[in-house]
């Protein structure tokens, strides 16, 4: 075996420390890349879960903001519908109430001796509210001046004015208005006079007759206008004097302050 030389040595050592480098430096270039790599992910990767994260935070409150909204809308129409639903449970309740009372009206209507119409309470004198009434039945169906006006409870008044369509009633506690009147127990007569809401009294009452508290006073006839018999009120007190008549004081019967329904009785007489 032949022996190399020390110039062949020394190139062979050069030669395969060249080849050890080359070795070395291509082995660090492959480890490099997946070490960057990695590093590079090490740092994104919590920026990239946060940037996620806020996304779908965002996502997630957009979403239930249109919730809230179409909640909100569903909530507002469902008011709605049981605003009107309410409403239309008034509207029967009264209609019931209503009939009830026009029931009570026909029944008062048929045991009159004289003709009668039902008529609603429309409206009243805005500067002397507690004097007059406006009703929705005129000349067209009979109704005339001095047509006397009732309720289920008493006496309300005349007519003192008639259109076509509608009427005005002044009420029988109208410090100007005036009716025949009669103690039911005593039969005494005297002239009915308004006190302006449900008070009014009664003039001509002489001492001697006696008077009771709680007693009734009914219609005398005697005016042409209120048939008699009729509820006027109830007697509050009798105070006598020194003169010749007493100060009779009464309640008037009928609630003039919720009128809603009358009967106005026509003069002609029942067929």
């Amino acid at each position: 075996m032949k022996q190399l030389s020390s110039k062949e040595l020394i190139l062979l050592i050069i030669a395969l420390f060249g080849h050890f480098v080359l070795i070395s430096t291509q082995a660090t270039r492959v480890q490099t890349t997946p070490l960057l790599r990695s590093w590079a992910m090490d740092v994104a990767s919590p920026m990239l879960k946060s940037l996620v994260g806020s996304l779908t935070s965002v996502s997630k409150i957009w979403h239930g903001y249109i919730d809230l909204r179409e909640a909100r809308q569903e909530n507002l129409l469902l008011k709605i519908k049981l605003a009107e639903y309410q409403q239309t449970l008034i509207s029967y309740e009264e209609k019931i109430k209503e009939l009830g009372r026009l029931h009570v009206l026909d029944e008062l209507q048929a045991n009159l001796e004289v003709p009668a119409i039902i008529a609603r309470v429309i409206g009243g004198d805005s500067s002397q509210w507690y004097n007059s009434r406006i009703i929705d039945q005129g000349l067209d169906v009979g109704v005339t001046k001095d047509c006397a006006v009732i309720s289920v409870d008493g006496v309300v008044g005349r007519v003192v004015h008639a259109s076509k369509k509608s009427a005005v009633v002044q009420l029988i506690t109208d410090a100007d208005s005036g009716a025949g009147v009669l103690l039911e127990t005593s039969r005494a007569q005297g002239v009915l006079k308004g006190g302006g809401k449900r008070e009014a009294s009664i003039d001509y009452i002489g001492t001697n007759e006696k008077v009771v508290a709680g007693e009734k006073v009914l219609t005398s006839g005697l005016d042409q206008i209120y048939p008699k018999g009729l509820l006027v009120g109830y007697v509050v007190s009798a105070v006598p004097t020194k003169q010749i008549f007493q100060n009779v004081e009464i309640t008037i019967a009928a609630n003039i302050q919720k009128l809603e329904e009358v009967l106005v009785l026509k003069k002609e007489p029942r067929s």
